[in-house]
């Protein structure tokens, strides 16, 4: 198409186009700000997570002074159970929750990271993102943009998401159901997505079920764990959390084959 066409179709569109490039970004964030209006911020009662970070955080040696960030910080709440293992900051659209986390002393801003995070290459030693995955479209995108400001080779990322494909839920599409009934939540990890996409980017990954059969009966892992572990982990576990870390030195391509 030559240059005048295009000039053209500018000229046909100019009249038809809302302005304000931010129109997106607001929609989304009035939608999560109503959503939010009935969970109180500071109602954090995850002492299994916030031990298992704690204890993982240690273990790798992070440091009060490492610059970290809490994406989707949610007021701050799981962030200022950290504090020893990182100078944080965090991001998010809810207005509301950022006023939290600035009273609590931690630095928030405004952010959408829907698919772009808006930071500079290798700025934290920590990443964390607890219950937004399963919020955003595109998690092969966020988790290539959390590689990308991680500092290699000793970056940390921490994590929880729901697990949409254990028996319970996979019976209640059966019986006509949604697989989950939270509106926010548009995308659906079972645990074999979720582990091929951290693997993709780190080389080490560790799990703890938060909830399901396999988190209040953790004698099924030691009877049927190791090879069958993933099994478990797939079918009887209904919220995970992780900590990856030893970041790949480079970014692998964006396939990422992801078999049932």
């Amino acid at each position: 198409m030559d240059e005048r066409s295009n000039n053209g179709s500018a000229d046909f569109f100019a009249p038809l186009l809302l302005e304000g490039s931010d129109r997106r970004k607001k929609l989304v964030q009035a939608y999560y700000e109503q959503h939010h209006q009935h969970r109180v911020i500071e109602d954090f009662k995850d002492e299994k997570k916030v031990r298992f970070f704690q204890k993982k955080l240690a273990k790798l040696g992070a440091k009060p002074s490492a610059l970290a960030v809490d994406l989707g910080c949610r007021g701050g709440v799981l962030t200022s159970r950290l504090l020893d293992y990182g100078k944080w900051c965090g991001v998010d659209l809810d207005r509301d929750a950022i006023d939290h986390a600035n009273r609590l002393g931690i630095p928030c801003r405004e952010m959408d990271i829907s698919s772009a995070i808006d930071f500079r290459d290798a700025t934290f030693s920590v990443v964390v993102m607890t219950e937004v995955m399963e919020h955003l479209p595109h998690p092969p995108i966020t988790v290539r943009e959390i590689h990308r400001i991680l500092r290699k080779p000793d970056g940390i990322f921490l994590g929880s998401v729901p697990l949409d494909y254990h028996l319970h839920r996979r019976w209640s599409v059966m019986r006509g159901r949604r697989l989950e009934g939270d509106p926010t939540h548009i995308h659906h990890f079972s645990f074999t997505e979720l582990d091929n996409l951290l693997r993709h980017y780190f080389g080490q990954v560790e799990y703890l079920p938060l909830r399901g059969t396999l988190a209040k009966k953790p004698w099924l892992d030691t009877i049927f764990g190791g090879r069958y572990r993933r099994q478990l982990l797939q079918g009887w576990v209904r919220d995970i959390a992780w900590v990856a870390w030893e970041p790949k030195p480079q970014a692998p391509p964006w396939e990422i084959r992801i078999h049932h």
